[in-house]
């Protein structure tokens, strides 16, 4: 007992020792003491330094977020693509916006040999607007372009729903027609819809010899865009993907035309899905292109 008595003494007359000790060396008041200016400043101008080098950053990732977006949107399209040809004996799905007959005259898309469209175009599309949304506005514009790929029609469905079940595909979301003024009739220049099939897989150059309608006769398929990002400003991407003229190989297509307007979403580029299910993004590089 003697000896407890004594360790607790000791241990008391350490703990005062360190309490004299930091009395004595100027410690014990630390937690009074606050900012001089000086420090003050110091720090303020450390956060101003910091925040000069890191917002610039931030505000780059917006752009990267809807050009990575835009590029998972044309990856599930194509997916859906290539396994709808798997379960159509390899027959390629419609990339027009309406369907034709075996002459090339429009036709029912319902009943067309080409095919229901992959998305078919606002003015084909039967469906009722869904309570809340009044007609003539950018929500109708959107839900029936949405419903172009979904069910354009009561009894016909979308062909690649099934396989991509999200009509929000259709959408890129840095398409800046989405910030433009609505057109009567949804006549543009507003648009939801960011990407427009090639003119000839099973397309409107249906009775070209240059047509596809078979994924097995595509050749370098790595090579071959299914769809591209478009910005046709009559209020949605009618038709196909057209080129005016394909130009000359020998001076490596300098004189190739566009006959559809090509997309610059991503600050000066364009995504585009090609045949073997990969995607890329390309810049323009004459400035008149994304003027």
């Amino acid at each position: 007992m003697i000896l407890k008595i004594m360790n607790k003494n000791k241990f008391m007359n350490t703990k005062e020792s360190f309490a004299d000790d930091a009395a004595s060396s100027g410690h014990a008041d630390i937690q009074d003491r606050a900012f001089t200016i000086v420090e003050l400043v110091v720090v303020l101008a450390t956060v101003g330094l910091l925040a000069v080098m890191v917002l610039p950053a931030l505000a780059s990732t917006k752009p990267n977020s809807t050009l990575f977006q835009c590029m998972n949107n044309m990856k599930q399209l194509a997916v859906a693509w290539t396994m709808y040809a798997d379960d159509s004996s390899d027959r390629l799905v419609n990339l027009n916006t309406y369907a034709k007959d075996q002459n090339g005259n429009s036709a029912p898309i319902a009943t067309a040999s080409q095919g229901v469209p992959w998305r078919t175009q606002i003015s084909l599309v039967q469906a009722t607007l869904p309570t809340g949304v009044l007609p003539n506005t950018q929500a109708a514009q959107n839900y029936l372009t949405e419903m172009g790929y979904k069910q354009p029609q009561p009894n016909v469905p979308g062909p690649l729903y099934a396989y991509a079940p999200n009509p929000g595909l259709v959408h890129c979301p840095a398409d800046f027609r989405a910030k433009l003024v609505l057109g009567s009739a949804f006549s543009g220049p507003y648009g939801w819809d960011s990407y427009s099939g090639s003119m000839y897989l099973n397309s409107e150059q249906l009775t070209s010899s240059q047509n596809i309608s078979k994924r097995m006769a595509i050749t370098r398929p790595s090579a071959k865009f299914i769809w591209a990002e478009a910005a046709d400003m009559r209020g949605e991407n009618l038709g196909s993907w057209q080129m005016k003229s394909t130009g000359t190989s020998s001076i490596h297509f300098a004189d190739a035309q566009f006959g559809d307007s090509p997309a610059a979403f991503h600050i000066a580029s364009a995504n585009f899905n090609f045949c073997d299910g990969h995607v890329e993004n390309h810049k323009w590089l004459d400035a008149s292109t994304i003027a």
